[in-house]
């Protein structure tokens, strides 16, 4: 049996023992996801092109079109401003500034870059700066949870819109039949409810109501407030064009700046080949496995890619140049968005804790 320490003992016990190994629990939590991030970096950037047999294909970087470059960058940077037209027309009663929502956007999709299933992390952060811009909670709350549903149900329709041709260009085998079946089974059912909706509005109050009162007593004022606020969203028609407009040309403008880089190494795809390698490509990027699907999407792209007829060393090095602008360069950028956010004159806007406004 282990002898209770003496009081002298006790007081020689440095203070900061707890709180140093709080400090190094996180510092080897930081120096892990660190090694993973460059891990994944030197397999997609230095393996890859390797196996694809980009060394016999570097010529073309001497060859790249600069001109295509540019209209990449600028379509990627298009993508991202539709986005926050999103977030603005979702947020569309609140006082924010345009400027301080891409602002806030770009911080949270820099930061859904730096840390494995970041997408937690880059919510709560931009849910803090949205607030600090004089949004109110319950606002940003349906606004965050809209836009996580309206942005990947945009790119699985997409990805289903494409199909169609796809079915017509090469051939109706049976992956592709299932999912196109699949998805107009659902968009028929998402009409059977529209049209119906007067009729499902019972039930579907009574199930919410059923769900509420499972919920713990202090959480289920917000959660009936964030469940008004969704509901005045969706019947906004504006709001509802918005959900269709902004989140699908986010992805098409995404889409767009693959397709230039591509034509930069000198080949020209066909756009249904690419949407489709590209939707599912983005889809498995869903998985919280790694930061930004790092590694996912481009191990699952240039595969994808080559499958279609596009060289092996131009579909990595258009990946790469790719993926270049819009993973990697948005990480700086972001660092640049928040320390715009602190500086003297906003600095004061922002806490040091979230105000409960509602």
């Amino acid at each position: 049996m282990a002898r209770p320490a003496s009081p002298a003992a006790e007081r020689a016990t440095p203070p900061s023992a707890k709180p140093a190994r709080k400090g190094s629990t996180l510092l080897a939590w930081l120096r892990s996801a660190a090694g993973l991030l460059l891990l994944i970096a030197v397999v997609d950037y230095f393996v890859l092109p390797k196996l694809a047999g980009t060394q016999e294909s570097l010529h073309l970087i001497g060859d790249i079109r600069p001109w295509w470059v540019a209209v990449g960058i600028l379509l990627e940077a298009a993508s991202l401003v539709c986005y926050s037209l999103f977030t603005r027309s979702v947020l569309r009663d609140s006082p924010l500034r345009f400027s301080w929502i891409l602002r806030s956007d770009l911080t949270g999709f820099g930061v859904s870059h730096v840390v494995p299933g970041g997408g937690a992390t880059a919510t709560a952060l931009r849910f803090r700066l949205l607030v600090s811009g004089n949004a109110s909670v319950k606002d940003v709350t349906a606004a965050i949870a809209a836009e996580g549903v309206g942005a990947w149900l945009s790119l699985a329709a997409v990805f289903w819109v494409a199909l169609i041709p796809a079915v017509v260009l090469y051939g109706p085998t049976a992956l592709y039949l299932i999912v196109l079946l699949s998805g107009a089974a659902t968009a028929l059912c998402a009409a059977v409810a529209i049209r119906e909706r007067s009729r499902l509005a019972e039930p579907a109050k009574r199930a919410f109501r059923f769900a509420l009162h499972r919920l713990p007593r202090r959480l289920r004022p917000r959660a009936q407030a964030v469940a008004n606020q969704l509901k005045a969203l969706l019947t906004d028609r504006d709001v509802r064009s918005a959900f269709v407009l902004w989140p699908t040309a986010n992805w098409l403008l995404d889409a767009a700046a693959l397709w230039v880089f591509l034509a930069a190494y000198g080949h020209a795809m066909e756009p249904v080949a690419l949407l489709l390698a590209y939707c599912i490509a983005s889809l498995l990027a869903i998985l919280p496995f790694t930061p930004g699907g790092l590694g996912i999407i481009e191990g699952v792209l240039i595969p994808g890619l080559i499958g279609f007829g596009v060289p092996g060393g131009v579909a990595v090095l258009g990946v790469v140049s790719w993926r270049l602008f819009q993973f990697w360069a948005p990480i700086p950028v972001a660092g640049l968005c928040y320390l715009s956010l602190r500086t003297p004159g906003w600095r004061d806007r922002i806490p040091a804790r979230t105000p409960h406004r509602t």
